[in-house]
């Protein structure tokens, strides 16, 4: 296919048929803005068009104006993807599903929320808490990333741990496919085995077999409470022993954030904050424990508990300081620490990688990973953060100042097949959270097998054979 209109005016004349005038854009800084997600990995951002539809028939309308057309087309939601998912380079139309932000339902006996695609993992937060329940799943785009790319992307965030993965809370969603037609896929239904589950092969996807146009989430109930901890810790090893300690004990771990100084001095200077501790540690753990039981008595149990661990901790070398929130606002500024640091970092366009790993082989790869940066990259800065209490691990590169963009990004791709065989090495994957996009398809064969790919490649020519959706993302080329 090719990617980009023959006729543009006819292209256009038709998607404006499908949204209106008002909701279809050609304008520079709207193709800009819309035509890619927050990684800059080099490659050009031309989008043709940028439409926003209001509902599935015009959803529906746009993608058989574009198949018509021959037009490929770039699913877009919040577009906090770190792996290039969202960006459009060659004249794709950017179908943005910002518009669709409602929320449905809210279904308390059933413990269900059902959307459109375009509402705010925050929004859809807040629509769970009014009727007291939770949408468990959280990360610190929040406020930005939209529920319709959490699924394509199958994001996780910092309470896997506790809560599982996106994919573990749809029930049901609902998609447009390459033909035009709207596939329902569950729904309501907790039982349903009656053959493939259609729906899981949209989570994660990254919008190449289609548009996510409605999704149906679960709910639970959430936790009456919960305590939050800071600690200095000496290195990776001590990080990994203190998380063994938590895991060992009787309290409800929901938690377990790591990031190394370099990120907390990147958030410090980004906000003027002051430092959590007197000294400098070269390791921090961010600690989360749920109190399932409403009440002073169950919090001051909790507490003894966890200052008790904590204390042990210290006694054996895992633990230099440790600061224990007291009130909800101190626990907030304590998870800013935490949520702030990419946000700190994006200034130096650093060049991520976000892998995951076994958790006991946690440490060993990080003792790996850092010599390998310093011996091949020795002017680049290394930084670390991530969900150990799940495995995967945030990798930042940051540019240097004196080095240009382009010669930047060639020094530090032309590292990822040491950090990648690395991963592989530890029986990891070059992706946890972010996908494939762009960034990493290249790389797809360190965690998948040839015959893991054909079938990937079989799926895709059978739900999108002329390469409508997203093309060039996951796979080079389409099937």
């Amino acid at each position: 296919m090719d990617r980009a209109p023959a006729d543009l005016l006819a292209l256009r004349r038709d998607l404006v048929a499908a949204v209106g005038d008002e909701r279809c854009t050609d304008a520079p800084d709207d193709l800009a803005y819309y035509g890619a997600d927050r990684c800059r990995g080099g490659w050009p951002v031309r989008p043709s068009m940028v439409v926003f539809p209001r509902s599935i028939p015009e959803v529906q309308a746009v993608v058989r104006a574009c198949a018509a057309h021959g037009v490929a087309i770039v699913p877009s939601g919040g577009r906090t993807g770190l792996a290039g998912a969202a960006t459009a380079t060659a004249g794709e139309v950017v179908l943005s599903l910002e518009k669709m932000q409602r929320v449905l339902a809210v279904d308390v006996a059933a413990r269900t929320l059902r959307c459109e695609p375009g509402l705010t993992l925050q929004a859809a937060h807040e629509a769970a808490a009014a009727h007291g329940l939770l949408y468990p799943i959280d990360y610190a785009a929040k406020g930005s990333a939209q529920i319709g790319g959490s699924l394509a992307t199958n994001g996780g965030g910092v309470k896997v741990l506790r809560y599982g993965l996106t994919r573990d809370w749809v029930l049901g969603l609902k998609a447009v496919i390459a033909s035009g037609e709207c596939l329902e896929l569950g729904g309501a239904l907790v039982k349903n085995n009656t053959g493939y589950d259609l729906r899981q092969l949209f989570i994660g996807s990254e919008g190449t077999l289609g548009v996510i146009v409605e999704v149906t989430l679960r709910l639970c109930r959430p936790p009456a409470d919960t305590l939050v901890a800071l600690c200095a810790v000496p290195d990776d090893a001590a990080v990994m022993a203190l998380f063994t300690r938590l895991r060992a004990s009787s309290l409800t771990l929901s938690a377990f954030e790591f990031f190394d100084d370099g990120c907390l001095r990147h958030v410090l200077a980004h906000r003027a904050g002051a430092p959590p501790f007197a000294d400098a540690s070269p390791r921090h753990a961010l600690v989360e424990i749920e109190i399932p039981i409403p009440g002073e008595p169950a919090r001051a149990h909790a507490e003894s508990e966890l200052t008790a661990l904590l204390g042990d901790a210290t006694e054996a070398g895992e633990v230099d300081d440790a600061l224990l929130a007291g009130t909800p606002a101190q626990a907030r500024s304590l998870w800013a620490l935490r949520e702030d640091i990419s946000e700190s970092l994006h200034r130096h366009t650093p060049h991520k990688a976000d892998i995951a790993l076994p958790v006991a082989r946690v440490g060993e790869f990080l003792a790996a990973w850092r010599p390998a940066v310093a011996a091949a990259l020795p002017e680049v800065e290394a930084l670390c953060f991530g969900h150990v209490g799940d495995g995967n691990l945030h990798l930042n590169l940051l540019r240097p100042e004196a080095l240009a963009l382009p010669d930047f990004l060639a020094r530090v791709h032309g590292f990822d097949d040491e950090t990648y065989a690395l991963v592989q090495a530890h029986g990891g994957s070059i992706s946890a959270e972010h996908g494939v996009g762009l960034l990493k398809r290249e790389h797809l064969h360190y965690p998948r097998s040839p015959a893991e790919l054909a079938i990937f490649r079989g799926i895709k020519a059978a739900l999108d054979p002329a390469g409508l959706f997203n093309p060039g993302k996951i796979f080079s080329t389409i099937p």
